[in-house]
């Protein structure tokens, strides 16, 4: 009776949340003249709902009954011309945007001709007039894409005094610890707030994790049987020595061993879950978001440190009916990125930045520890709002990096009772670690509301989800909710048993 219920009450929150909402239109952006894809192209509606295609050029959009008779679908992308549809007359899931011509004789600027030095100094002035920086609602998504691999893993036992942990036992470890994984989680929501780190609420509507949970069960299970052997052998009374060479450090035995006695009911074990997922993707949320802006400037470090690039004017373009300069950069000396600009020609307005790197970000490496960072590419994209100002649409950041651990490794358990050099257990080891990883993190604003500091201080936030764990590609996951549509390497994603 109870599951029954439970059933029925999930199937009326799923109704209830998407009435209103019973058109989907999925498509696909090209080229006119080539036929390519075309990314990060903008869908819109005329009462402000939104989409962003992907890199493939395919989207989804939702929009209610009563908007088909009197709204129009819009799709603009940088040098094309905009398409205008009327909602009541879609038909096609394909649709062309042609190539813009650019007449340099016609296009009028409310600026007399600058050079780009002049045109990056001008984007940081007037801010608060050219973006929204005030307190907004925003109908977000986000999805982070990573995969790991462990190219080297090896553990070598010297020297152990508990029996448990001896070399069988951690080669038997090694063999089950996975030696690839990658992981999809994602989700929607509604973020309140501005670009201040303060001020930040946020609503989960839906949230998705797509991975081998076995892959990470294994990981909690040795975590597990690593804690039952210290409680067996070690004294609650002692502390470990940790070192590696000439490092060293001090370990409490409770920082090992963490198990307390579990005191919470179910319910207050699920709040708990629900409180910290929502903790942990708002501050992963905010912390790109943030950071856009801080005292009424763009925060990017193409901008702030400019003088340690090569700025020239690439070309004009069209962004629907807005002139747009387009502007390459490159390193002068030692800076790290390469990319592009686009800059909106009457306000002097940035509306979209793309740059990667050209040289690695951070590589060190001594004492046979070391950490290479190889990739760090970023795309931002901005988009007009009725009032006329800019907001986030897009931010897409991709990292790379490697990390080794190639050294002696020794563990004493000293007891804290026992003055002197009082030695109880230790394990000594070499160990020899690498890993490669690579992360990338996709947040999508479909829409930006502005909205009063009475309305911000009403609000308050509600653990009320938890992600809800798949194996494989689900195309119905996300009927009903706005996100950015997902990739080949997404739709194909399967556990293998």
């Amino acid at each position: 009776m109870r599951k029954t219920f439970y059933s029925f009450l999930v199937s009326f929150l799923l109704f209830i949340n998407n009435f209103g909402y019973s058109q989907e239109l999925s498509a696909v952006v090209l080229d006119s003249l080539n036929q390519n894809p075309i990314p990060f192209a903008s869908i819109y509606l005329k009462s402000g709902s939104g989409a962003v295609s992907n890199e493939e050029g395919r989207f989804q959009l939702h929009y209610k009954d009563e908007e088909v008779i009197k709204d129009s679908l819009f799709i603009s992308c940088m040098g094309y011309k905009t398409l205008k549809l009327s909602l009541d007359q879609l038909q096609d899931s394909t649709f062309y945007l042609p190539p813009k011509a650019i007449a340099l004789k016609s296009v009028i600027l409310s600026n007399k001709q600058l050079s780009a030095k002049e045109i990056v100094k001008a984007i940081q002035e007037a801010i608060p007039q050219k973006y929204e920086l005030g307190l907004t609602e925003k109908k977000v998504f986000f999805r982070e894409t990573g995969n790991s691999k462990f190219e080297k893993l090896n553990l070598n036992i010297k020297k152990t005094t508990i029996e448990e942990f001896n070399q069988v036992f951690w080669d038997s470890i090694l063999t089950k610890i996975p030696k690839t994984n990658q992981w999809y989680q994602e989700f929607v929501g509604t973020l309140y707030g501005d670009y201040t780190k303060g001020n930040q609420k946020m609503e989960l509507d839906k949230a998705l994790d797509l991975e081998d949970k076995e892959k990470s069960d294994i990981f909690k299970s040795t975590e597990k049987l690593f804690d039952n052997i210290i409680k067996e052998n070690v004294k609650s009374t002692s502390y470990f020595k940790v070192r590696s060479g000439i490092i060293g450090a001090k370990l409490e035995t409770d920082e090992i061993n963490s198990a307390k006695q579990d005191t919470l009911s179910t319910e207050e074990k699920e709040l708990h879950r629900k409180k910290d997922f929502l903790s942990w993707k708002k501050n992963k949320f905010t912390n790109l978001l943030k950071n856009l802006f801080k005292e009424n400037e763009l925060n990017i470090s193409i901008l702030n440190k400019a003088s340690k690039y090569n700025f020239s004017v690439n070309n004009l373009t069209f962004f629907g009916d807005t002139p747009v300069y387009i502007l390459d950069f490159s390193p002068k000396k030692n800076a790290d990125f390469a990319g592009r600009l686009y800059v909106d020609a009457d306000r002097l307005a940035l509306i979209r930045l793309e740059y990667k790197n050209i040289q690695n970000i951070t590589d060190f490496s001594m004492l046979g520890v070391s950490y290479l960072e190889d990739l760090k590419e970023v795309i931002v994209q901005f988009k007009k709002g009725f009032n006329g100002k800019y907001s986030t649409e897009y931010l897409e950041f991709n990292s790379g990096f490697k990390g080794g651990f190639e050294r002696p490794f020794v563990i004493t358990e000293k007891n804290k009772v026992v003055r002197g050099r009082n030695k109880q257990n230790y394990l000594k080891m070499d160990l020899d670690i690498a890993t490669r990883q690579y992360q990338k993190y996709q947040l999508v604003i479909f829409e930006t509301t502005p909205i009063s500091q009475k309305t911000f201080d009403a609000i308050k936030e509600e653990p009320k989800v938890l992600p809800v764990n798949l194996t494989e590609y689900d195309p119905n996951f996300w009927e009903g909710y706005s996100i950015i549509e997902p990739n080949k390497a997404i739709k194909a994603f399967k556990v293998v048993e």
